[in-house]
């Protein structure tokens, strides 16, 4: 009976705990997302030198539909240019990419490693070899639209905004369930990072669509040595704050890319990414409840850190303790239960969420075990049903 006793109040603290934080803490993004829907610019700006670095890997697929997507960038040519940094590809990807350049009218430069290296070197080879005052950092399989240049780089008419960040839109057949998950966790993902930078800064930025100040670019590329684990793009946010900056979220600055077809791809996907998520956030740990970082430091990094290390240990806890009580007297869980498969067929996008939502608890728990291991990877493997 006691065993029975304790696995029930666990069961329900942890159900309880999950939800009163996610409330709490979504009330108070939507109360700076309102605000956040009133306050668009429009592009009204000089036009800052650019450099636009891909890194590429094996990418004869579709590295010809990148070269084009840069092509039909809109920005004015004589002020952007583009580093390829080749990581060692064993295709014809170095072949395809300076093919492109013969006929490319916008500047562009290839550099090719004499051994695979990395993301994080690829990153620093690009920024070494750039000469614009801001870097973008993009993906082979991630494509532009014509205009996203302009709307990210146009926040760094304010001396407050170190970097900026944009707008994901899942390609993919919409029969597959990985797009299907990727597109219901994109709402709630944006909805954050929207209502966070007008808070304070968003401390997520994605790595195939970012533009950072030059000297942040130099000023992270130390500290990217200390954990294998924190990428540059994970970094930035962090090291923008502690000079001084805010990172902001764009959504109308849009980039198209194909999301993992299946549920265990999708799976390798989330696990990467919360991995350098947290790695992250343990090599800055000293800005959390920092007063001299304000909110960012004092309520958004504690949120992040509550969010990404310890709710998904207290959501796996209570999940387990429903199936322990579910087989010691299941008369007691039939409420959870029926509430439970109530969602899953209510709606579809509920029964997404609510799967994407188990998905990403157990990619971050998985995540933190990878980090305490040490496991560490200088290699971002590709997944192919993204190509």
């Amino acid at each position: 009976m006691w065993l029975e006793n304790v696995v029930e109040t666990v069961m329900q603290a942890s159900f309880l705990s999950v939800f009163l934080f996610y409330v709490c803490y979504f009330l108070v993004l939507y109360f700076y997302y309102r605000r956040s829907r009133n306050n668009k610019e429009s592009i009204r700006f000089i036009y800052p030198t650019v450099s636009l670095i891909v890194p590429v890997y094996n990418e004869e697929r579709i590295i010809e539909k990148k070269l084009q997507n840069i092509q039909e960038l809109s920005y004015p040519s004589d002020k952007i240019e583009t580093i390829f940094v080749d990581g060692c590809s064993t295709d014809r990807t170095s072949e395809i990419i300076r093919n492109g350049m013969r006929n490319c009218k916008k500047s562009m430069k290839l550099i090719q490693s004499e051994e695979r290296e990395g993301y994080t070197c690829a990153i620093t080879k690009g920024i070494s070899s750039s000469s614009g005052e801001i870097i973008i950092v993009t993906d082979a399989a991630s494509y532009y639209s014509p205009d996203t240049v302009e709307h990210l780089v146009k926040h760094f008419r304010s001396g407050e905004v170190g970097a900026v960040t944009g707008k994901e839109i899942v390609l993919g057949h919409n029969r597959k369930i990985g797009p299907k998950l990727e597109g219901s966790y994109r709402f709630l993902y944006d909805f954050m990072r929207e209502a966070e930078t007008e808070m304070d800064s968003t401390p997520d930025s994605k790595g195939e669509i970012l533009a950072v100040r030059k000297d942040i670019c130099n000023s992270i590329l130390s500290f990217l040595g200390l954990s294998p684990n924190a990428s540059f793009d994970s970094c930035v946010p962090y090291q923008a704050k502690s000079m001084g900056y805010r990172t902001v979220y764009d959504p109308q600055a849009k980039y198209y890319e194909s999301a993992p077809s299946s549920f265990m791809d999708r799976m390798k996907q989330q696990i990467r990414r919360a991995t350098v998520l947290i790695g992250a956030l343990f090599l800055y740990r000293g800005m959390l409840l920092s007063r001299k970082h304000k909110k960012f430091g004092l309520v958004i990094l504690p949120a992040h850190f509550v969010m990404q290390c310890l709710m998904p240990s207290i959501f796996l806890l209570g999940a387990s303790c429903l199936l322990i009580l579910t087989a010691i007297n299941p008369a007691k869980t039939i409420l959870v239960w029926l509430i439970g498969v109530g969602a899953l067929v209510v709606s579809t996008k509920s029964r997404l969420f609510l799967i994407s939502f188990f998905q990403s608890q157990v990619a971050l728990v998985v995540a933190i075990f990878r980090l305490a291991a040490k496991r560490e990877s200088l290699f971002i493997e590709t997944i192919p049903s993204t190509r």
